[in-house]
């Protein structure tokens, strides 16, 4: 028979741990925050990309309609993200550097919008070397992107 005392002793420790796990699961970040608006806007053209890239690989039947959309969403998603990123948003007090890492950010967010526009223009016109053409464009600018501005 175990000790009244070690019963509490049980039962306050069981009780902590629970606190501890439901503080766990509680989320950290404001769904409605800069970075978790950026981030889920980015996963949405991730989507877009992988179903793109699956059926110009073979990974998936190749349909124009359906590699059509998919080319229209990340055009669209593609000119989203950038306001959420205030750190490249250059104001008075912004030193020389910073208007310099701004101008280049705007520079690639750019560019990104411009290849996801001539992949969309690509995929309407149906020609299959320019469809893959324009993808490996898109794909490169966001290589670079991340190359030059992702942490870590």
């Amino acid at each position: 028979m175990l000790p009244f005392c070690y019963w509490l002793d049980m039962q306050r420790f069981t009780l902590i741990l629970l606190c501890l796990l439901a503080l766990t699961a509680c989320q950290r970040t404001d769904p409605n925050s800069p970075v978790s608006l950026r981030k889920a806007t980015f996963k949405e053209m991730l989507k877009s990309r992988e179903a793109m890239h699956a059926m110009l690989n073979g990974d998936k039947p190749y349909k124009q309609d359906e590699l059509l959309k998919e080319a229209i969403k990340l055009k669209q998603k593609s000119q989203q993200p950038w306001v959420y990123f205030a750190e490249f948003s250059i104001t008075q007090q912004s030193t020389s550097k910073q208007q310099a890492d701004a101008k280049d950010f705007h520079a690639a967010a750019e560019n990104m919008q411009q290849q996801s526009a001539a992949l969309e223009a690509a995929a309407q016109s149906g020609q299959a070397e320019g469809i893959r053409a324009s993808y490996k464009a898109v794909e490169n600018a966001c290589i670079r992107c991340h190359q030059q501005f992702r942490p870590g």
